[in-house]
């Protein structure tokens, strides 16, 4: 009979499973059979769509440089097809100037000629303007153009449905560089320049903030990103921002390591804590029950019941904030030790009404057995009546120290970079909540969940050692 209901058990869990399985394997399917373009657009509303999106690039009145290479350019718009990845494929033809050749051969030469300007008009007491430097050298630039050479060609532009009959046209730095004749080259080519000459001496400007500002402004792009748009149904686009998200969040620029070390500081803070805590409250323990036992200890154990009333009745972060802001800072500690000192005065408080309470658990025979023996009180204790207290609270300490790992998570507000502190940290650089704050969430369950683990093996292997 046994046998039969574990089985039906196991088969039920089985099925379970195989049907969560399938209906989230066709639910995946589902969304993706739906991952299909609303509707081919004509001719006319691509070239809308397309006309839109490159008279937008420059910008505004200061990127003279990209208006003027925008307005030689001419793309149409021959043909609209469905392609792949939901979007729709236009086969464009383009003719424009060929301003990379121009900007290859003259930027040099462009740059010293705006730099002179520059320094006769500093010479003359004149006000330091990026406005003069950018006007400079787009009027050397429009020189210049009058003498490219014209391109044309045919190539393929992608519109993207980002929402249902909401279209967005897909510019990469190649589709760019090719339909204008080198935008993104010139930009980077004016972008990067690092010298100029004047008076035959080569002067750095990397440092000249008006210079590179004025250089930088000739060419200013708005309304531009080469990333490819998030298109599809919900559920491509969810999966598709979560990676975004992830990788914002944590892997560039490593901000992963804010957590790791924080990770690292937490669990310093608790395992110190947790040392100080266990010490202090055994201590205060032994005392208060020495003095309800044999009546030893009276002033000892009214400054102990002071402590416990204290810092049981007020929340830890107070207590955080005054031990260090106005005990420990005007002495010059720092801020992890006052964090330390804090939570293990904190953690002996309860460790000790737990100690106490195993230790009153204790059956009076055994205090008895101890003394028939020819052992003191103290001896008594600690050969007889500890022991047995903390193999009966040793779950509850383990408990405590869980407790203590999550109360840890106020440090962050003296400035103790620690595992809450990493995931503020990376809030604060991306501007994201989300992220950031379940990873903390995260990190923190999961060594609850391995700690919680631990205790109940510890509590199974002590009622094994009971029988």
């Amino acid at each position: 009979m046994i046998k039969n209901k574990k089985t039906i058990k196991l088969i039920s869990i089985i099925g379970v499973v195989v049907l969560l399985v399938g209906l989230l394997a066709g639910f995946v399917v589902y969304s993706f059979a739906q991952n299909k373009v609303s509707k081919i657009l004509t001719t006319e509303e691509a070239q809308k769509i397309v006309d839109e999106t490159f008279e937008s690039l420059p910008g505004g009145f200061y990127a003279k440089g990209a208006q003027m290479i925008i307005d030689n350019t001419d793309i149409k718009v021959l043909s609209v097809k469905e392609g792949l990845e939901c979007n729709l494929e236009l086969e464009c033809s383009y003719s424009a100037l060929d301003v990379k050749a121009v900007a290859t051969e003259h930027k040099q030469h462009i740059i010293d000629s705006a730099y002179e300007n520059y320094k006769i008009e500093e010479a003359a007491g004149k006000t330091k303007s990026s406005t003069k430097i950018r006007q400079k050298i787009a009027d050397t630039f429009a020189a210049f153009l009058e003498t490219a050479e014209p391109i044309s060609g045919t190539t393929k532009l992608y519109l993207y449905e980002v929402t249902e009959g909401n279209f967005v046209l897909y510019l990469s730095d190649e589709a760019v560089d090719t339909c204008t004749g080198g935008l993104i080259s010139v930009k980077n080519m004016f972008d990067s320049a690092t010298v100029a000459n004047y008076g035959g001496t080569v002067f750095d400007i990397t440092n000249d903030t008006t210079v590179t500002t004025g250089i930088n402004q000739f060419i200013e792009l708005r309304n531009y990103d080469s990333e490819k748009p998030i298109t599809g149904n919900f559920l491509v686009r969810w999966i598709a921002e979560f990676k975004d998200e992830f990788y914002r969040n944590f892997i560039e620029g490593g901000k992963w390591k804010y957590l790791l070390e924080g990770l690292g500081t937490t669990l310093a803070i608790t395992g110190v804590a947790g040392l100080i805590g266990v010490l202090l409250g055994f201590i205060i323990a032994i005392i208060r029950c020495t003095c309800q036992t044999t009546g030893k200890f009276k002033i000892a154990d009214a400054i102990c019941r002071f402590y416990l009333t204290v810092i049981r009745g007020t929340p830890v972060m107070v207590q955080l904030l005054i031990i260090f802001f106005v005990i420990l800072l005007p002495m010059g500690i720092p801020k992890f030790t006052a964090a330390v000192i804090c939570f293990g005065l904190n953690s002996g408080a309860y460790v000790a009404e737990i100690v106490r309470g195993g230790i009153m658990s204790v059956d009076k025979g055994q205090n008895e057995a101890g003394r028939s023996l020819g052992f003191n009180f103290p001896q008594t204790m600690w050969h007889f009546i500890v022991p047995q207290a903390f193999k009966a609270v040793l779950p509850a300490l383990a408990n405590e120290f869980i407790t203590l790992l999550k109360e840890s998570s106020v440090a962050f507000y003296i400035g103790v970079a620690d595992l809450t502190q990493g995931g503020l940290k990376i809030r604060s650089i991306t501007y994201s909540n989300f992220m950031p704050l379940i990873a903390v969430a995260l990190i923190y369950l999961v060594i609850v969940l391995i700690l919680t683990r631990l205790v109940g093996l510890l509590e199974r292997r002590l009622r094994k050692s009971d029988h």
